[in-house]
């Protein structure tokens, strides 16, 4: 199916592995051209050196997100690189794990206000070509998880907020979608590391999905690619959970 996203203009934060990485590879792929950040600056040298190895039209910077100015900043620069802005994906995260005031104040600036601020700096952008944007939240915001962290929280409000603002932000044509990935197992990944460190609750996770496996940061991106694309013209303010039926809640 052609996802009609040749020279789409998109901008993605946290491209450089997993999840992130995966989407941005499917958007360069199916026509698009990148600006895209991670924290790392070898890894995102490494990745758009790739990239543009391959043909793709692809620029990387190191920025935190959770620093507003520079944040904003590297916004700015990216849709003036681009020459516009048609497609935004909030990726990148603080991470999980449990922690005092410090870990909830980085989920917060990092998970949440960096939905928050690059869709306000990138709303006119998005809004003159009719342009859609996603988050990246988590079926850990959907249901309860023997480890309590900040993270959870915070993927649930994003859920909460791109609803609310797919309202806003829909009268001047732009799209707004959550993707809630369940357990993804990929390099380098949390899930990867649960394998080896906590074992028993890795097998109990597998059990409990109907396929009998984790999920591949190539089955979520591949939903989330069609999300974005024009082919979801119709599609705004919902949470598409992709997770092999690992959730089990029912959703009217």
């Amino acid at each position: 199916m052609d996802l009609e996203m040749k020279g789409t203009k998109a901008i993605i934060t946290g491209a450089t592995r997993g999840i992130g990485n995966r989407i941005a590879e499917r958007l360069l792929e199916a026509g698009a051209d990148l600006a895209f950040c991670a924290r790392d600056g070898d890894a995102v040298e490494q990745c758009e050196k790739e990239w543009t190895a391959r043909g793709f039209h692809a620029k990387g910077a190191a920025v935190d997100v959770g620093d507003a100015e520079a944040y904003r900043g590297w916004l700015a620069e990216a849709a003036h690189w681009l020459g516009g802005c048609d497609a935004f994906v909030h990726n990148v995260s603080g991470g999980g794990g449990a922690g005092g005031d410090e870990k909830w104040r980085a989920n917060f600036e990092i998970d949440l206000m960096g939905a928050v601020r690059g869709l306000e700096a990138l709303e006119e952008h998005l809004a003159a070509g009719g342009g859609s944007v996603l988050f990246v939240s988590s079926t850990a915001g959907l249901e309860t998880y023997p480890f309590v962290q900040p993270y959870n929280v915070m993927k649930a409000g994003l859920i909460v907020y791109a609803k609310q603002i797919s309202q806003v932000v829909g009268k001047k044509g732009v799209r707004v979608n959550c993707i809630s990935p369940g357990a993804t197992i990929f390099p380098g990944g949390n899930w990867e590391r649960h394998k080896v460190n906590y074992p028993d609750y890795y097998e109990a996770t597998v059990a409990e999905i109907p396929f009998g496996r984790l999920g591949t940061a190539e089955e979520v991106a591949d939903a989330a690619a069609f999300l974005l694309s024009k082919r979801a013209s119709w599609i705004t303010g919902v949470n598409l959970i992709v997770d092999g039926g690992q959730t089990r809640r029912v959703s009217l």
